[in-house]
């Protein structure tokens, strides 16, 4: 692989004087060009930071997932421990502090009444004295020992009492304790954790800081050298422009030995100067002005023309009006006859009809009906 500032890399290497001309001379060259070599040079070397810092995501996230895990581990073993001590109070309670168990039962007992004995269980029953009489209302021959008993039994249950409760207390204690060294061992584990992923992080940093200012040197040390070679091949680049009459377009390059004066080499000529083109320019200016004047007389023909048109136009239109006012008369002379032709006709057809239309019947022909027997 090539290294970026090295010997392969083609940044960095001096161009042969005869290359470089043949490079200032080739254009398409010189401005499409492209240097492959630094661009996969480049492309390798953003390659090879991706893949570091990939690996680096990847053992970062495997060290996450290890203490991740093992906090857990840790979280669930005193989750154990709790459970297991809260079994054993349950299973304290359940022995040793049932209800039936507690001093004051006997105040709340239910069958209280059932248990005790009868007042009298028979003519021997020791309780009845020699006058074989029963106990008396509010006699009571064992209160001092019963008191006596109660209040042994009272300190024996005091006693019991504070020692399970100093127990308890204890065993409290002792899970408190265990808790909190639990706890103490995971808030130092993960304290270790995190400065352990600090010290990396910053040693990390530290070398990625290392490698980039290397790389900034690098580069700048690069750059003054490429500055240097361009500074160099601008300078002749310039002088060789200077002195080549090809790009300093010499027209005395273009004249033919064939006919001078009168052609020039297709290959050498750079453009007509100021005398040729201002002559052009008159000759274009000349032709503008014939076109205009051209176009001049073709508008001021196309207009009498039109002119022309109109007036015929004009003649036609009267001549066809005096032609319709002709027909108009003509049909008014045909109406005004036929008009006459109506009225003598409606006349004669009234005289026929009062004269010649009357069809009278005289007496002489109905006195004849009846005179003869034919």
């Amino acid at each position: 692989m090539t290294v970026i500032g090295g010997a392969g890399f083609s940044r960095t290497k001096r161009f042969d004087p005869a290359e470089r001309l043949a490079l200032i001379h080739n254009a398409k060259q010189r401005t499409k060009g492209i240097d492959v070599d630094a661009l996969n040079a480049q492309v390798a070397e953003k390659a090879a930071r991706k893949a570091a810092e990939a690996e680096h995501d990847r053992r970062y996230d495997q060290m996450a997932s290890f203490y991740d895990k093992k906090l857990v581990a840790l979280e669930q073993e005193r989750r154990e421990i709790q459970a297991e001590l809260n079994r054993n109070v349950q299973s304290f309670r359940a022995e040793y502090q049932r209800k039936e168990l507690r001093r004051e039962y006997d105040l709340s007992d239910p069958s209280a009444l059932r248990s005790e004995p009868p007042a009298r269980v028979g003519d021997d029953d020791a309780r009845i004295g020699a006058s074989s009489l029963q106990r008396f209302d509010g006699e009571d021959l064992a209160a001092g020992e019963r008191r006596r008993t109660q209040l042994a039994q009272q300190a024996s249950w005091c006693e019991r009492q504070a020692a399970e409760k100093k127990a308890a207390q204890l065993a409290a204690k002792a899970a408190d304790l265990a808790h909190a060294e639990t706890v103490a061992a995971q808030e130092e584990y993960m304290n270790k954790a995190a400065a352990h992923h600090e010290a990396a992080r910053a040693a990390f940093e530290r070398s990625v800081a290392e490698e980039n200012a290397r790389l900034a040197e690098l580069k700048a040390r690069r750059d003054a050298e490429a500055r240097a070679i361009d500074e160099h091949l601008a300078a002749a680049e310039a002088t060789k422009v200077e002195s080549d009459p090809m790009i300093n377009e010499d027209p005395s390059a273009a004249a033919s030995a064939v006919a001078p004066g009168a052609r020039v080499r297709v290959d050498h000529w750079k453009g007509m100067n100021y005398l040729q083109v201002r002559s052009i320019n008159e000759t274009v200016a000349a032709q503008r002005e014939e076109l205009e004047q051209r176009r001049a007389r073709e508008a001021a023909e196309e207009a009498a023309t039109a002119n022309a048109s109109e007036r015929v136009r004009r003649a036609l239109e009267q001549r066809a009006e005096q032609v319709e006012a002709f027909k108009r008369e003509q049909r008014m002379a045909v109406l005004a006859a036929q008009n006459t032709q109506r009225a003598e006709k409606v006349e004669r057809d009234a005289t026929a009809r009062s004269v010649l239309g009357v069809n009278t019947v005289e007496p002489e022909y109905f006195a004849q009906f009846g005179t003869s027997w034919r």
